[in-house]
């Protein structure tokens, strides 16, 4: 398995794995489904994206963007997703990882996006 920053092909699984959190009315507060058009959009307004892929497949993903505006810039929010065929299977633990490894490697961040 291999947690990496997303690509727009990736979009269309990362959407449904989103989605379907979102229906399931448990874990994030959004109330309305991403479609592909502005879903891109969505991702691509985070600070950092990531996918984790499984065989050339998206299991899930996170993102990553500031709590606060001002001087509260600097705290990070996180959210993750995995999609629900994959459950159980610790790709959130790998998930959770790959945002810390990335927190100690600002540089990785900023040589593949935007900073945090």
């Amino acid at each position: 398995m291999q947690i990496r920053k997303y690509q727009e092909t990736d979009l269309p699984e990362m959407t449904s794995i989103w989605n379907k959190v979102v229906e399931d009315g448990i874990a994030f507060p959004q109330e309305e489904c991403l479609t592909e058009e502005n879903g891109g959009y969505f991702f691509a307004s985070q600070s950092y994206t990531g996918v984790a892929e499984n065989d050339g497949k998206i299991v899930g993903l996170y993102i990553l963007h500031p709590n606060n505006v001002g001087r509260c810039g600097h705290i990070c929010n996180a959210s993750y997703a995995v999609s629900s065929a994959c459950r159980g299977q610790h790709i959130g633990e790998k998930l959770v990882a790959g945002v810390y490894s990335a927190w100690n490697n600002p540089r990785r961040i900023q040589d593949e996006g935007r900073a945090l």
